[in-house]
């Protein structure tokens, strides 16, 4: 046996089945690219994001359940169906849309609804149009708070080297007695004698006043 295919419409626990098939029903299914101009090689395509689908179809709604084309004999009035579906739309959330043997099964929203009465000779009947555009979850990514910053640790002034000191030689002064003056200790006079041996020359028990030594 044949298994009929079935339309549904789900909102929350309401559920809504087309009493009557559309002859055909169109999905489109939009993808992205982008055309560019290369020099050298003229047109080229680069693929984008795949768009949300859509569905679009029409039926009738009948006024009492004909075997003929009706495929379930849950009948209710046309004017409370169309109620049903402008209440779901004006919710302005998702309606789960699923059409049995055909694998699909996704959230639409109601962009279009239209609706009119059917041509004489077909009383109560009302003809519909609909399309559905597939729901896509927005996702917002949450920025983790950066940590805060610490304030830059203040910069030490370049340590500035400490020029070396000068000691004009007095009358009486030997190199034991200068660094007995300024190490507090005659036998560092070793010390100035080395920093100083191109003025004091080979002897250093022979310095004269007005002779500038370098104190290191």
């Amino acid at each position: 046996m044949k298994v009929k295919m079935q339309f549904w419409l789900r909102y929350g626990s309401e559920n809504l089945q087309l009493p009557v098939n559309p002859s055909s029903f169109e999905v489109a299914s939009p993808y992205g690219i982008e055309v560019i101009e290369v020099d050298n090689l003229g047109e080229v395509t680069i693929p984008k994001n795949r768009g949300l689908k859509e569905f679009r179809f029409e039926s009738f709604l009948p006024a009492k359940y004909d075997p003929a084309y009706c495929v379930h004999n849950r009948i209710i009035p046309p004017n409370d169906f169309i109620s049903v579906i402008e209440k779901w739309r004006d919710a302005e959330k998702p309606v789960r849309f699923i059409v049995t043997t055909a694998n699909i099964n996704t959230l639409v929203l109601i962009p279009e609804f239209a609706y009119w009465p059917s041509p004489p000779g077909s009383p109560g009947e009302v003809q519909f149009s609909i399309s559905l555009k597939e729901y896509r979850m927005p996702v917002v990514k949450k920025l983790s708070p950066s940590a805060p910053k610490s304030p830059p640790k203040p910069q030490r002034p370049p340590k500035q080297e400490d020029k070396p000191k000068i000691y004009v030689v007095r009358k009486g002064d030997s190199l034991w007695a200068i660094a007995k003056r300024i190490y507090n200790d005659g036998s560092k006079w070793p010390t100035i004698y080395n920093a100083n041996k191109k003025v004091i020359g080979k002897n250093p028990n022979l310095i004269y006043p007005g002779q500038k030594l370098v104190i290191p």
